[in-house]
């Protein structure tokens, strides 16, 4: 008898970030505890939002035992990481999201597409044309692809803060909106592309630009 399949745990979007490092800088590269999307996501869930185990269960779809041992996976993954001084990083999973997301895999760009986009055209990145895109639920076992930048970033985010001010910027149409202290611009879209807002003139804004001129230049 055949075991029964298990149940995809439904998330509304991708986490705003692929991950962390020690800031002390003294960490192996070749060392890493990845969390996953639905570790994240019971994370958050428990300890961000504040939900009992129970109402986070039914936003995950799974039930109030399979919540617990999800998010007591995450925790000791995170204490671990902690202790040794590892790398986290936050990607692939048993998940499905409530709309298809996808990330281009040479500048970076996480975007939305509804249904019928997804159906009427082969999968491109919508700021800088690449057809190196994947579904976000597909992207397992990349990291080094970043949520914020492509394969060329490799110095993982050591400069410093912006800060509480400065805008979130559309990378395609250049829509802003004011940073908000507390709130990623990743976690924010563009009312008009459906892409995830970057900060304006962070690398991965200015690695953008660098790549539009590029395509501009050919």
């Amino acid at each position: 008898m055949s075991p029964r399949p298990r149940r995809k745990r439904i998330i509304n979007m991708p986490p705003t970030t692929a991950g962390f490092v020690p800031l002390s800088g003294d960490y192996d590269a070749g060392q890493k505890v990845t969390l996953r999307f639905e570790e994240y996501e019971a994370l958050k869930l428990s300890d961000y939002d504040m939900l009992t185990h129970l109402e986070a269960s039914r936003r995950l779809g799974v039930s109030r035992p399979t919540f617990t041992r999800i998010y007591d996976a995450a925790r000791k993954k995170i204490a671990k990481a902690f202790v040794e001084n590892l790398m986290i990083t936050v990607e692939g999973g048993d998940v499905d999201f409530e709309t298809r997301w996808y990330r281009c895999l040479e500048c970076g760009t996480v975007y939305r597409e509804d249904e019928q986009q997804e159906n009427n055209k082969t999968a491109t990145c919508p700021v800088c044309g690449s057809d190196n895109v994947v579904k976000v639920q597909d992207a397992e076992n990349i990291s080094e692809y970043r949520w914020g930048f492509g394969r060329h970033h490799g110095r993982h985010g050591r400069r410093g803060g912006f800060g509480s001010g400065g805008f979130c910027i559309c990378p395609k149409c250049g829509h802003k909106e004011p940073h908000t202290l507390g709130t990623p611009c990743s976690a924010l879209l563009c009312p008009q592309c459906n892409i995830r807002l970057i900060r304006e003139n962070s690398e991965h804004h200015q690695f953008i630009i660098n790549k539009k001129r590029e395509k501009e230049n050919e």
